[in-house]
């Protein structure tokens, strides 16, 4: 008899565990794997939220499947600095976008800086674990400034 009662009592929480997660929650994720990217590398950042099966797909270049298939290609380039912020997303269930703008800042042997601009989305899915991770991942520049 215990045991159900607490087994009742536990199931709401789980209910409420699961309503927790929010678009705020994806903004956040967003942004700290940004910080983790600059930080700790593109390979490292790409090896913690991205998803065993996540697919990539960058401008002018076939998509990416599987995450050894996305590691492969990861490097950071030098004098580069690649940083976003999330604009707006949803959530339902177990998955979830954002989508944002993006800069990539290059400085020159020169010390002049190259600076492109695009937007990106990424589509998390929550993992058995519990954790969100990307599944995919869609990027490209903006046209340059007239």
């Amino acid at each position: 008899m215990r045991i159900i009662l607490v087994l009742a009592m536990l199931m709401p929480l789980s209910s409420w565990a699961q309503q927790k997660d929010t678009v705020e929650m994806l903004f956040a994720l967003d942004r700290e794997f940004v910080q983790y990217r600059l930080e700790h590398g593109t390979y490292n950042a790409f090896a913690k939220y991205l998803a065993p099966d996540a697919v990539t797909l960058p401008p002018g270049e076939a998509p990416k499947v599987g995450l050894e298939a996305v590691l492969r290609d990861a490097r950071d380039r030098p004098n580069t600095t690649v940083t976003w912020e999330p604009e707006a997303g949803d959530i339902s269930g177990e998955m979830g976008y954002t989508w944002g703008l993006f800069s990539i800042n290059t400085v020159q042997d020169d010390g002049t800086v190259d600076k492109q601009h695009g937007k990106y989305a990424s589509i998390w899915k929550r993992q058995e674990n519990g954790e969100w991770k990307v599944v995919v991942d869609s990027f490209s520049l903006n046209p340059p400034p007239e």
